[in-house]
Order: structure tokens, then sequence, then C-alpha cells
């Protein structure tokens, strides 16, 4: 596995965790 393509499967999902938390409020 590439280090970038982790990075990138990390940074969609905490993007779609604060997506999720913020629209919760």
């Amino acid at each position: 596995l590439h280090s970038g393509l982790i990075k990138a499967y990390l940074g969609s999902f905490a993007l779609s965790i604060l997506i999720i938390l913020m629209s919760s409020y």
C-alpha cells in the first residue's frame, strides 16, 4: 500500500466525520 493512498483514505474518512458532526448540530 502507498502511504499517499492511506493518507487520502484517512483524510476523506475524517472529512466525512466532520460533515456528520457539523450537520448533527
